[in-house]
């Protein structure tokens, strides 16, 4: 079969939301079927400013045709509305405008998709509120799939989104949070789907997670050279075993927490920082590691360590040396930072806001979430201080990916929804 796969973005570097999703199914998608990319040229979606070039492209092997955004984002005047849609009643018209004004606006786009859409088995579409989405599945809504990647927001009561979901055919899931969601506020009646999302699960070891690993294979990378003197101080029980190419490049020799996504204060980065600060000043030994893009001003503590964005490979192996790993998004629709920590038995602590997080926590057991600052506190310190705890709770994030987000399952739900699209 050949599918077209629409999304507002599309890059290897976009490691977060709705356009991460995408990539990741699509690649799997490809190893059995033909995938096409249809997407724009930003690259940012603050600004969806056209950064790559236009006409077709490949990434990681797959056909990407980019089309140009007509229209930049302007993000105050968007929040304005939204702030004014959300308190008073208003007409449908404004709502479209909201889309809109959302973005990213493509006529190219929408143009291909008209002439184009019969070279397709099915349009895979991502992302209900954008503007790639609502004005796109017009072009064939009986072949349309839309994978509406929603979560808890004021926009979820506009009346606009029971008429473009009941116009698909079918409607898949990233996670189990977001079916009663659709039912509850939109209820459409549709083919649906829980599909989830993937993750390569590396292959358990047989030692412990602090014994040496000869077979690491980027562990001669991070020997100390000239400019980084030996490790002669440090713990011995964190100069070995598996992380431990992490530890030795970013010299921790200590117990610490990892943050991965985009630091800035959407994220609940401030947040994080303030009750990490708290709890720091009682337990001095315990470091936070923030592992992505600084979008924001992170204030100087001894004990927060600045990684930078990495590599898919060593951000794995980040996860794996992390004693703990922190996800304080107040909303994060695929937690996949939670399953790739849960994947390298590294148990997960989440803002209690967080609903796909908690989900993950508590269908797995493994991990714990926090309301506030003093629950932030107690139960970082109960991780941190019980090894036992950890291990177990690691060992249960790993069984729990194994069985439900493995990608060969995950392929089989994907295609069991778009057969069922075709027989109807």
């Amino acid at each position: 079969m050949k599918f077209a796969f629409v999304t507002p973005r599309y890059g290897a570097e976009i490691a977060h939301g709705p356009e991460h999703a995408c990539r990741l199914i699509a690649e799997q998608v490809s190893d059995r079927h033909e995938v096409d990319v249809l997407t724009t040229c930003a690259r940012d979606a603050r600004t969806w400013q056209n950064e790559y070039s236009e006409g077709a492209d490949r990434v990681r092997g797959i056909l990407v045709r980019r089309f140009a955004v007509n229209q930049a984002h302007d993000r105050a005047g968007f929040l304005q509305l939204s702030a004014r849609l959300s308190a008073t009643p208003h007409s449908q018209a404004e709502e479209q405008d909201w889309v809109r004004r959302l973005g990213p606006t493509s006529p190219a786009l929408l143009e291909y998709l008209k002439r184009q859409h019969r070279a397709y088995d099915a349009l895979v579409f991502f992302s209900l509120y954008h503007a790639t989405t609502v004005l796109g599945v017009a072009a064939a809504p009986e072949r349309s799939v839309l994978f509406p990647c929603l979560h808890l927001d004021p926009a979820l009561r506009f009346g606009l989104w029971p008429e473009v979901l009941g116009s698909v055919r079918a409607i898949g899931y990233l996670s189990a949070g977001e079916r009663p969601l659709v039912r509850r506020f939109l209820g459409v009646s549709a083919i649906e789907e829980l599909v989830g999302i993937g993750i390569e699960a590396p292959a358990q070891q047989t030692y412990p997670r602090h014994q040496q690993d000869p077979a690491d294979e980027i562990a001669d990378a991070d020997e100390p050279t000239g400019d980084a003197p030996p490790d002669r101080d440090a713990p011995a029980e964190y100069l070995a075993g598996r992380g431990i190419p992490f530890r030795r490049r970013h010299r921790l020799y200590g117990p610490f927490a990892l943050y991965g996504g985009r630091v800035e204060p959407d994220n609940g980065c401030e947040e994080m920082l303030e009750y990490f600060h708290r709890y720091s000043a009682g337990d001095g030994d315990t470091s936070l590691v923030l592992m992505g893009a600084k979008l924001m001003n992170v204030p100087e503590q001894p004990q927060v360590r600045l990684a930078g964005v990495l590599p898919e490979r060593e951000r794995m192996t980040a996860y794996e040396a992390a004693d703990v790993a922190l996800a304080p998004e107040p909303d994060d629709l695929l937690a996949t930072a939670v399953l790739e920590s849960f994947a390298v038995g590294t148990p997960v602590l989440a803002s209690a806001r967080n609903d796909a997080a908690v989900d993950h926590c508590r269908r797995a057991n493994a991990g714990l979430y926090y309301a506030n600052g003093d629950e932030f506190s107690e139960a970082l310190r109960l991780l941190m201080t019980d090894t036992r705890l950890r291990e177990r709770l690691g060992e249960n994030g790993r069984r729990y990916v194994r069985q439900h987000h493995r990608w060969d399952a995950v392929l089989g739900r994907f295609e069991r929804l778009v057969m069922r699209v075709r027989r109807s």
